[in-house]
């Protein structure tokens, strides 16, 4: 679940992997540090803390992240994208959810 809470430095919300995003808006990825797609450009943030990894991607360089996965201990995981639309508004979308384990 989205929560008010940010992780301590990064300014990125809390999410977990039955989080829905429905009222999380655009995310800014201040400062990347890893280079997920190869391409040269640092594009993405990976978090730990004790329940969990996240990892928030800004695949376009325009400093929003437009992908987020979470990682629990216990095997859950969940993936969004962002999604822009021309008339303005935009959502995240679950891409996939399940359990490592199972």
């Amino acid at each position: 679940m989205v929560t008010s809470g940010e992780i301590p430095g990064l300014g990125l919300p809390d999410i977990d992997a039955q989080s829905s995003l429905g009222g999380l808006g655009p995310v800014e990825l201040q400062h990347p540090s890893q280079d997920l797609d190869g391409n040269g450009v640092v594009d993405s943030i990976t978090d730990n803390d004790v329940d969990s990894t996240t990892i928030w991607s800004d695949y376009d360089a325009d400093g929003l992240a437009d992908h987020v996965t979470v990682i629990e201990n216990d095997g859950d995981y969940a993936a969004w994208e962002y999604h822009r639309f021309p008339d303005g508004t935009s959502e995240w979308r679950r891409t996939d959810q399940g359990n490592l384990e199972k």
